[in-house]
């Protein structure tokens, strides 16, 4: 390819797409601001676009009829209307004095990059469709059926993105909901970005169009929409597989002083240069076309070879085609350069975010870093410091029932979910909201209707103000006393309230108890001075007057810390009123082993390091077993044998039998016994001979 000609292509690149550049002469709104948008009610409405330079453009905002209909006939553009002859039933709103919004026209002038920008008063939110009109030169443009409601942008991977969910069939089928609406696309760049790059199109809910809906954005936003009763915006920009960094701005992750961080950054930078370079460009497309050359003539000698041999011929296996770095899956800021940063201007409610699953694999130091600068960069990049941040946790996923002594190594999952909530555990405006009982085996699981259900309740709870119960209990504290650890909750404010008035409450009443009833308390581990985790026996109790749950370990009689649900795939049973999952926690704040891939020879020593203590913690589980089974034993035959002294001494000997029996039945044991110490062998043959003489008596 001619550089030159390669150097121009990479030019227009490098403001989004070439579709951008073609247009950048024609009167427009910005992409977002498109036929069917809802706009945010009670903040002001900014409206954007482009057009030619030095042009005054007259905009307009308006729900009357015949305003908008005259500039859709201005415009060419076709009256929206149903004309199937089959029989159908659509769902439409009656409002009873529904708001109105005076029309209003504000003029700008599009600046030397060719932008416009108006900001009209804040709106209340309507079902009345709304025109957007733009006028300028000789040109006009409508943005058509706009709505004023909510607006959320979700965000983050794969659990936010697909479609996919165990009642897809059943929710797409009554999906009717046209004041419910939604826009999607993902797309990277390494700089911000002033405009979507992608074509994209807001969508009514519709059964049809529900179908290729991500689900927990769609069912977040269909909760929202039905109890608000208004128009609801979901902006959908995750992507599978991302990372932390790619959500954050870039000056954010500038101001992170960390070697990891610093290191990324400049290995990336270095990677776009290379596409910033024409002639570095050429040279690589070069070395691949060569490369590709080099492969063809040694298949075709491996497929004369093969015919000689009579095998089947080998398939040919092209050297992959270098990738523009610069559009890369999830590098640092990319997605937020290409998602976020386009629509900066557009009013907006709030953020829910799901993401984190990628940084399990050997990136959750990183994380550590990179999650608390998401909520930050979204505030800043919206200009707004109240905007309310939702954080999905991770659901549960891989081996169910983890020894602790191995979970508390290097459990990804759960070291993630702690970053979130350590992150955002100050921060008024946002929250980690738990769900762990929606996890499986698989990675995706398909349970999203809970998830967008503690989603959707969280946010009417803390951001719309309404009495709904939102969460389960919180860890607030713990005290020790003796070989006892005691840990205190806190409640959801609705029901606190419920239950303030009575002086003694009732346990159910003020603490989180098994989703089962009466069970046992299961995810709690407890531990020592010595750092080593015990699974815990729990129980409700009081203490000093006071509600609180009871932690207990036979082998821990000094307890200085307790975690609950701290496994990849937690154990955790523990609900609060309405069945809502406690949040996992932990006590302590005592280092987490490195978990860094960022070079490769971090990555190997820190995949050596864990695999270390994660063998240690196999021989702890062991011991920790053992040990235990050892206190059960005794105290199992004083309950099955109470009152029976012969019987419990006859159980002892049993017991005593069997331990001698497996210096006999174990092949590998018995040989080492042959060369043992002589005295020893011959001591043991006299207990044996004891014990079968005290038996005959």
């Amino acid at each position: 390819m001619n550089i030159q000609l390669l150097g121009s292509l990479l030019a227009l690149t490098s403001l989004g797409s070439l579709a951008a550049v073609e247009e950048l002469d024609n009167l427009r709104f910005a992409k977002i601001l498109g036929d069917n948008v809802v706009l945010q009610q009670g903040k002001p409405i900014t409206v954007w676009g482009w057009g030619k330079p030095g042009t005054v453009v007259k905009v307009t905002l308006t729900q009357d009829v015949v305003t908008g209909q005259k500039a859709e006939d201005e415009t060419g553009l076709e009256s929206k209307s149903d004309d199937r002859d089959d029989y159908a039933v659509s769902v439409r709103y009656v409002e009873k004095n529904p708001p109105r919004l005076q029309e209003n026209s504000l003029s700008a002038q599009t600046d030397k990059q060719g932008r416009w920008s108006v900001s009209f008063p804040p709106a209340k939110a309507s079902f009345q469709p709304t025109w957007m009109i733009a006028r300028g030169g000789d040109e006009t443009v409508v943005v058509r059926n706009a709505l004023i409601g909510e607006v959320w942008i979700c965000a983050g991977q794969s659990n936010m993105g697909w479609s996919g969910f165990n009642r897809k069939g059943r929710e797409s089928g009554s999906a009717d909901f046209p004041g419910l609406r939604y826009v999607a696309w993902e797309d990277s760049w390494y700089k911000p970005l002033d405009e979507v790059s992608r074509n994209i199109g807001w969508k009514e809910c519709t059964p049809e169009n529900a179908q290729r809906f991500s689900a927990v954005p769609y069912l977040f936003g269909a909760f929202l929409h039905r109890y608000l009763k208004v128009p609801v915006g979901i902006i959908n920009v995750a992507r599978g597989g991302t990372l932390g960094q790619t959500w954050c701005l870039r000056s954010e992750l500038e101001s992170i002083d960390d070697k990891i961080i610093k290191t990324v950054l400049a290995d990336y930078d270095a990677e776009t240069a290379v596409w910033d370079d024409p002639k570095q460009v050429a040279s690589l497309m070069k070395q691949w076309e060569a490369d590709c050359e080099k492969a063809k003539v040694e298949h075709k000698e491996k497929v004369a070879k093969s015919k000689v041999e009579g095998k089947k011929p080998p398939r040919l296996r092209m050297p992959k085609k270098p990738g523009d770095s610069r559009s890369a899956w999830s590098p640092p800021a990319g997605l937020f350069n290409a998602t976020v940063m386009p629509i900066r201007d557009l009013g907006l409610r709030g953020v829910l975010y799901y993401q984190g699953e990628n940084n399990n694999f050997m990136r959750w130091t990183r994380y550590e870093r990179t999650f608390p600068k998401v909520p930050v960069s979204f505030r800043k990049a919206f200009r707004d410091d109240t905007l309310p941040f939702g954080c999905i946790s991770q659901p549960g996923w891989g081996t169910f029932g983890v020894d602790p002594e191995v979970a508390t190594v290097a459990e990804g999952y759960a070291i993630v979910r702690d970053v979130q909530r350590r992150a955002l555990k100050d921060d008024p405006l946002s929250d980690m909201i738990a769900t762990y009982p929606t996890g499986n085996s698989y990675i995706h699981p398909s349970e999203k209707l809970p998830v967008a259900e503690y989603a959707s309740l969280w946010a009417l709870a803390k951001v719309y103000k309404e009495p709904v119960v939102h969460r389960g209990n919180e860890y607030l504290h713990m005290k020790v006393k003796e070989d006892k650890l005691y840990l205190f909750f806190d409640q959801d404010p609705v029901v606190h309230e419920r239950w303030k008035h009575i002086e003694n409450n009732a346990y159910w009443q003020v603490l989180p108890c098994p989703r089962e009833g009466k069970a046992e308390f299961l995810g709690f581990i407890v531990a020592g001075k010595d750092r080593r985790w015990y699974p815990a026996k729990a129980r409700h109790t009081k203490l000093e007057n006071e509600w609180c749950i009871e932690l207990i370990s036979d082998l821990v009689t000094e307890p200085v810390a307790a975690r609950y649900g701290w496994a990849n795939w937690p154990t955790g049973n523990l609900v609060g009123r309405e069945r809502l999952p406690m949040g996992t926690f932990r006590t302590d704040d005592w280092p987490i082993p490195k978990g860094v891939n960022y070079t490769q020879e971090a990555k190997e020593a820190s995949s050596a390091k864990i695999k270390e203590l994660q063998e240690i913690g196999k021989r702890q589980a062991l011991d920790r077993k053992m040990r235990q089974l050892q206190v059960d034993l005794p105290r199992l035959e004083a309950e099955l044998f109470r009152g029976d002294a012969t019987r419990q001494i006859e159980s002892k000997l049993t017991r005593l039998d069997g331990i001698l029996d497996e210096f006999e039945t174990d092949s590998w044991l018995a040989r080492q016994l042959n060369g043992y110490d002589p005295e020893f062998v011959a001591k043991l043959k006299a207990v044996r001979a004891s014990l079968e003489g005290m038996r005959k008596k």
